[in-house]
């Protein structure tokens, strides 16, 4: 739209409107912000969207280049200090982002429809509170005595007599003392009671230095169904008859292999005489049971127990064990004295 001016008869255009194409843009979705710490992945990836012309069709196999234009990072999704990357079919490209050194960081994003920024900062972490045993699996039922263990550090230096706050979040388990010292090398321990527990429940304690750094625990049930047995030490002994069996060692776990705590496995065993020769006819002769026992032992925090074969000393025998737990928790085995 314009306004005419009429000079001499003739009529002169003074203004008018011009119309632009309208052009691709390159949105930014999200992007790192406030603080993240020094060789730590930020918990928000650096992700932009190419749109056409229209604003909402996405433009896919659009190349972007990630780079930093100001501070040191590494960019997941190519493993390096800049990453160029093809847009998917909505449109999006994104990579994760680690910084590794601290500063400002100022991140940008580049492809033939535009550039996008995006900022944070990058400090050193101070003060860390590091669990030596942040999870337990305990027998669903048991109740379980849970050592608890945490490190302190300032910039990766121990903080011997810091204030160590210990507390119960969820479920059945208390803890004491509920304030404890670091010691000479940063560490600073509690004692946990936990259960008993339902299968599949879950206990959590927190430990907080500081007062904002904190670390959790959590104790969780395993059902009965899921107890297993495996030999750590001990299995395929064969001695001389004047010599004694070493102790044997089992761990119980769980399906997935971790160790079970509280977990009551029964124990029988049996001492046989060593077998007589076979004759040339008939049935071999069974050798005759000299000694048996029963037993039950409570599987520690790492879920392991310790056993002593019966045994008789001098005499060539084989001592054979059986131990349970669980409903399909089973193992057996045979070691022996040879003459």
């Amino acid at each position: 739209m314009g306004s005419d001016l009429v000079t001499g008869g003739v009529t002169v255009m003074t203004r008018a409107l011009t119309y632009g194409t309208p052009a691709p843009t390159l949105n930014l979705v999200t992007a790192p912000s406030g603080t993240v710490a020094t060789g730590q992945t930020a918990a928000v990836p650096f992700a932009v969207r190419a749109l056409a012309a229209d604003g909402l069709t996405p433009l896919a196999g659009q190349s972007i280049t990630f780079t930093a234009s100001a501070g040191t990072v590494n960019f997941g999704a190519c493993g390096a200090a800049a990453c160029t990357l093809q847009t998917d079919a909505t449109g999006f490209a994104s990579t994760s982002v680690t910084p590794l050194a601290p500063g400002p960081i100022t991140l940008s994003a580049t492809g033939t429809a535009g550039t996008v920024t995006g900022s944070f900062t990058s400090a050193v972490q101070l003060r860390a509170v590091t669990p030596a045993n942040p999870a337990l699996y305990v027998a669903a039922g048991a109740v379980v005595a849970w050592p608890l263990q945490v490190n302190l550090a300032n910039n990766l230096t121990p903080t011997p007599g810091t204030t160590v706050t210990w507390q119960p979040l969820s479920g059945r388990i208390a803890v004491a003392p509920g304030l404890s010292l670091a010691d000479v090398q940063g560490n600073a321990q509690a004692l946990a009671t936990v259960g008993p527990l339902t299968a599949a429940a879950q206990a959590t304690i927190s430990a907080c230095a500081w007062g904002t750094v904190c670390a959790a625990f959590t104790a969780h049930a395993v059902d009965p169904g899921d107890l297993r047995l495996t030999v750590v030490s001990g299995a395929g002994q064969s001695i001389s008859v004047g010599d004694t069996f070493a102790p044997l060692v089992l761990q119980v776990v769980d399906a997935a292999v971790h160790p079970v705590a509280g977990a009551v496995v029964e124990v029988h065993q049996t001492i046989d005489a060593r077998q007589m020769a076979c004759p040339d006819r008939g049935r071999c002769p069974v050798a005759p049971t000299e000694d048996a026992s029963e037993s039950s032992v409570t599987s520690d925090p790492d879920g392991l127990i310790t056993l002593t074969p019966i045994q008789i000393p001098g005499v060539a025998e084989t001592t054979n064990i059986a131990a349970a737990t669980g409903t399909h928790g089973f193992l057996s085995l045979a070691i022996q004295k040879q003459p």
